[in-house]
């Protein structure tokens, strides 16, 4: 039998990338946080931790501290059933920025009104949440991949779709003319992040080169408010410009929209709460709360 205290130490160090700050969590010395990881890889036989600035897992560490977070949602769920005073369980989940300013709240709110639970929210660009599932930092996200991982369970969602949009006045700075390579080479855009590829896929549909300037706002509500202010234009969420709509015009009115499948992970031993929050973002009311 394995010592789930050395694995519980392994999967605070893998989440915090750091072994002081993992020994100030648990509340133990940096070197007996040090030498539970030791111990631990004595006893598998495997090299676990990388250790280097930030520390991160090995594969066979990653696979461990994976181990420790179901367990540990199992265990919370045990506890729920014979002691309904304890502490409340906890979901770990990653997901784009635009779900999560748009429609992920309407969709969940009457699972967390039923379920006390709390839930943990990273940010990512939907085309990289795969990777924090399978690093077991998180027990489901939400993105752009249609592959499941190896013991994971995968469901469609729906499509987010997206326009690109300026201002009036940016409109007529830039775009007066027509919009045509010259003027986007010359007009300044907006994106989320180096990972988000929105923009770029955008263009090559349209047939453009992809050589204008950029923002970088890893803000989903802050995007909007640097387009709706005339500083840029940007991809965005038709769901969130339709809210500013007297702020904002369609800089291709005569293109398709940009269409991002959006795919539900979770791990398959994840526990009954996190099947619960699958039914319900499978349900009718998350296709109502995304307008779809």
């Amino acid at each position: 039998m394995l010592d789930y205290r050395l694995l519980e130490a392994l999967e605070i160090v893998g989440t915090l990338g750091s072994f002081e700050r993992a020994a100030n969590a648990l509340g133990i010395t940096q070197s007996a946080m040090s030498q539970r990881i030791s111990t631990l890889e004595q006893r598998v036989g495997k090299l676990l931790v990388k250790r280097e600035r930030p520390i991160t897992l090995t594969d066979a560490g990653l696979e461990i501290a994976k181990h420790v977070t179901k367990v540990k949602l199992l265990e919370n769920e045990l506890i729920s059933v014979y002691n309904p005073d304890s502490s409340r369980p906890t979901l770990k989940i990653v997901m784009n920025a635009d779900s999560l300013s748009t429609w992920w709240h309407d969709a969940t709110a009457p699972f967390l009104r039923q379920h006390d639970v709390a839930i943990e929210i990273n940010t990512e660009d939907q085309s990289q949440g795969l990777a924090h599932l399978q690093e077991g930092s998180v027990v489901a996200c939400i993105c752009s991949t249609e592959k499941p991982l190896s013991g994971t369970r995968c469901h469609y969602i729906g499509n987010m779709e997206y326009r690109f949009y300026c201002s009036p006045s940016f409109y007529q700075t830039y775009f007066s003319n027509g919009v045509t390579q010259d003027a986007l080479n010359r007009a300044p855009a907006v994106i989320y992040g180096v990972k988000d590829k929105i923009h770029e896929e955008g263009f090559m549909k349209m047939g453009f080169e992809l050589s204008s300037p950029r923002y970088l706002c890893p803000s989903s509500i802050g995007m909007v408010k640097q387009v709706a202010s005339g500083s840029a234009y940007g991809a965005l969420p038709t769901y969130q410009a339709e809210e500013n709509a007297s702020e904002l015009i369609d800089v291709f009115a005569d293109q398709p929209s940009i269409e991002i499948p959006l795919y539900w992970h979770y791990w398959r031993e994840g526990g009954e709460l996190l099947e619960r929050l699958t039914d319900v973002l499978l349900s009718k009311q998350t296709r109502e709360a995304m307008r779809l």
